[in-house]
């Protein structure tokens, strides 16, 4: 049974198993967060939760629920039209440091191809987790994650670059200097 973390007076609180969710009346506003699930996310998109908020008619349905926020002492959901002062979003993942590595390895891999593969793949990470935080900032949440969303993922793809790349040069060493012994081998015979 799955157990979910919530935020609540600016706090995470949980982990909490449905029962212990619904008794707390959670709204379909409140951030959720569960093992699995990458991001935090209003609970009324959540399919596992929304039976919690199908008896009340004022619920909105998730298609018109969106979560934009906007920069104040507290970030409020505007989705209800109500403001909500007991949520806090996190900021999401900063990736400066990933793409940085990325960027240094791309020194280290195999070819001149994969190589510049890296360089761009890791300088387009850099430019994406560069906005992350301004846009956090400036309340505009949903663009901040999708900003670390695209960050992370130029990393992840030009971390497969990087680990084939050296792969494919292990095996080459080893075909090289193997197919070199055994000709040194066949001369002294």
């Amino acid at each position: 049974m799955a157990t979910y973390y919530i935020v609540e007076n600016y706090q995470q609180a949980g982990p909490f198993t449905l029962e212990q969710l619904a008794a707390r009346g959670i709204t379909p506003e409140t951030s959720v967060w569960t093992e699995g699930m990458a991001n935090w996310t209003p609970a009324s998109q959540v399919s596992e939760l929304q039976y919690l908020f199908a008896q009340s008619p004022a619920a909105p349905s998730p298609s018109s629920s969106s979560s934009s926020y906007q920069s104040s002492s507290s970030y409020q959901s505007q989705s209800s039209g109500s403001s909500r002062s007991d949520e806090y979003v996190p900021m999401p993942k900063d990736y400066k440091v990933h793409a940085i590595v990325l960027i240094a390895l791309s020194v280290f891999c195999c070819g001149v191809c994969g190589g510049i593969i890296n360089l761009v793949l890791g300088v387009l990470a850099l430019l994406e987790t560069n906005k992350v935080e301004s846009l956090y900032r400036m309340g505009n949440y949903l663009q901040a994650q999708e900003c670390s969303n695209k960050a992370g993922k130029y990393f992840k793809i030009g971390m497969i670059f990087f680990v084939v790349g050296l792969v494919l040069e292990i095996i080459f060493l080893i075909v090289y200097y193997g197919a070199v012994i055994m000709g040194a081998m066949s001369n002294n015979w």
